[in-house]
């Protein structure tokens, strides 16, 4: 209104007075205008300077809030508000505030701080305005929320290399310290789980092994192999009537049994050391007098040939029918080949010649046989069926699959065949065969920092990397649908309990290629499945992607709750950066301004 009053003024003035008097009234009518432009000026200026005070004072009593968490008097908090401003507010030029008034509160276990500050004026100043004031007020709640947190981490072979499992060792501990801090309050211990699970191609379930596989640590296979013939089946075979051929016991010169084509003779144990074949012609037989030599052709389990000139004609020689010289025999199938000649040594004329087919057998062919082989081994894969991509509790069905034996017949074998051992899913493949599982066993949820200090340290690396079963096990240990397994003090929250978080770290410097069902997806495709059902679910997924390859890095970025939840380190001073930032984000979840 000024300003329009100035202007009509001086319009009329120019049109009465032309003796310079304009330039006066101009000048009394700038003040204004100055005045005008100046507050908005400073006033822009100062609205600048109480969003960053504020900005500062809310992170002081955030910063605030942790320090109290450590156990911190209140007089520590207080101090530790003003020093954070000071040294944030320090160079703003022409502010200056006050000291702040903090306020710790006790039975609300809040943060309350007020400040009182003075922004300096430019333009204003020509009016007598030096100074525009403004307060800015900020709190914090730093109640003990309840928090659950697993670890995972890769103890594949490859973590061997470039000193990698040496610096995860170090950024867990870091995290380890800032999550369960040497001087927190009981109140903050008490609230604070932390659960860590290894893997590489297995997970070494330990002492919950039985829940999760539904049998024993220790567990005995057994295998029946059928009987070769049965009682029934023994017969002395198409003999020669009068031209007889015996199976004997050399030792007793007891004749066990004829032999003719097709025949199937029980030998007793302590018969089968000294067995020979004899061939005696009786008297009315056609051929009798009329043969000089034979020759025996033997094959089969035991071979022999023998050249006979005088009766009995024995396959290792004799002296009379109650004097033959015998061998221990293998069991089995035997081919014989008989011929008789008019003179010795196998001259004059071929008389005979024929060859029978037969089969010795002991007791223990006529039983079926049972073998056992015992299995110590408390290492899983990852689970099948319509659960294999959630966090349903292990029972029938939902079992996770396990170290197996059975047996492979093979008659070549003296116990007629070999145990296997590995998983029958993936049968005579090395990778599968559950021998490069690791010694440590999950951690289940504890705030016992020399038990989650010690599982770090002790960790070994090698073998292959099922990235996927790691994830699931992640899950597992913070999971209320596994409270079954993980008990007692270590029972995951409810995930609707009121002021609480579940989270997750997944750490691998590896691509995921182990997986024990292919057909349900590869180790990377499993993994995202788990993944997405595990967020559905409302956990926070922190990844941790140490020098991993493409494929690995893609599938820890996918799996993070968002692309501040996800970490690349490439050096050891990076890797324990991520940590401590990951721990000092969950940290952060237990404080809201």
């Amino acid at each position: 209104m000024a300003s329009a009053l100035c202007e009509n003024k001086m319009l009329i003035t120019l049109h009465r007075d032309t003796r310079g008097q304009v330039a006066i009234i101009f000048a009394l009518c700038l003040i204004p205008l100055v005045a005008v432009a100046g507050f908005a000026i400073d006033f822009q200026q100062t609205v600048k300077r109480k969003q960053k005070a504020q900005l500062i004072m809310d992170s002081a009593v955030l910063a605030a809030a942790r320090v109290k968490q450590t156990g911190a008097t209140d007089a520590a908090v207080k101090a530790s508000v003003q020093e954070f401003m000071d040294a944030q507010l320090n160079g703003l030029y022409g502010l200056t505030c006050d000291p702040a008034l903090v306020v710790v509160a006790t039975g609300s276990e809040s943060i309350d701080a007020d400040m009182m500050c003075r922004q300096d004026t430019a333009l204003m100043r020509v009016i007598g305005r030096n100074d525009v004031e403004f307060r800015v007020k900020s709190g914090s709640d730093y109640g003990i929320d309840k928090i659950d947190v697993a670890f995972m981490f890769d103890i594949s072979g490859s973590m061997n290399s470039a000193s990698r499992l040496t610096n995860l060792k170090a950024a867990a501990l870091e995290a380890i310290k800032i999550l369960l801090p040497e001087d927190a309050s009981p109140e903050l211990i008490e609230s604070t789980r932390l659960a860590m699970v290894s893997y590489n191609s297995m997970v070494n379930a330990g002492d919950f092994f039985q829940a999760v596989a539904g049998v024993p640590a220790t567990r005995t296979y057994t295998h029946t192999i059928p009987a070769t013939v049965s009682q029934s089946d023994l017969n002395v075979g198409n003999t020669f009537g009068e031209f007889q051929l015996g199976l004997y016991d050399a030792g007793s010169s007891e004749m066990i049994s004829e032999i003719g084509d097709g025949a199937i003779i029980k030998v007793e144990d302590n018969q089968d050391d000294d067995l020979t074949v004899a061939i005696t012609i009786d008297p009315s037989h056609d051929l009798y007098g009329d043969v000089n030599s034979m020759r025996l052709e033997l094959s089969g389990t035991e071979s022999r040939n023998q050249t006979e000139n005088v009766e009995p004609y024995t396959l290792y020689g004799d002296t009379n029918i109650n004097n033959m010289d015998g061998q221990a025999w293998d069991m089995g199938e035997f081919t014989l080949r008989i011929r008789a000649y008019s003179g010795g040594n196998l001259g004059g004329t071929e008389l005979f010649d024929e060859t029978i087919d037969f089969t010795l057998v002991q007791e223990g062919d006529l039983e079926s046989t049972t073998t056992s082989y015992t299995l110590t081994s408390t290492c899983v894969w990852e689970r099948d069926g319509s659960d294999k991509f959630t966090d349903a509790g292990p029972g029938p069905g939902k079992y996770l699959a396990h170290q197996q034996a059975w047996f492979v017949e093979d008659a070549d074998e003296d116990d007629g065949g070999d145990w296997e051992v590995g998983h029958p899913n993936r049968p005579n493949d090395g990778k599968y065969d559950g021998d490069e599982c690791r010694d440590a066993e999950p951690i289940e949820l504890t705030n016992n920092r020399s038990t989650l200090n010690t599982y770090v340290t002790s960790l070994t690396a090698d073998g292959w990397t099922a990235g996927h079963l790691g994830i699931a096990w992640t899950w597992y240990m913070v999971s209320e649908n596994w409270k079954t397994v993980f008990d007692g003090p270590a029972e995951p929250m409810p995930y609707f309990e009121p002021d609480s978080a579940k989270v997750v770290i997944l750490m691998t410097d590896g691509a995921f290629n182990s997986e024990i069902y292919p057909e349900q997806g590869d180790s990377a495709g499993q993994a995202r499945e788990l993944c997405d059902n595990m967020k559905g679910a409302g956990l926070t997924v922190y990844s941790v992607a140490l020098n991993a390859p493409n494929a690995g890095k893609q599938v820890l970025s996918y799996c993070a709750s968002g692309s501040t939840y996800y970490f690349e380190p490439e050096t050891a001073a990076e890797l324990t950066d991520a940590y401590r930032k990951i721990a000092t984000s969950i940290s952060d979840l237990r404080i809201s301004r």
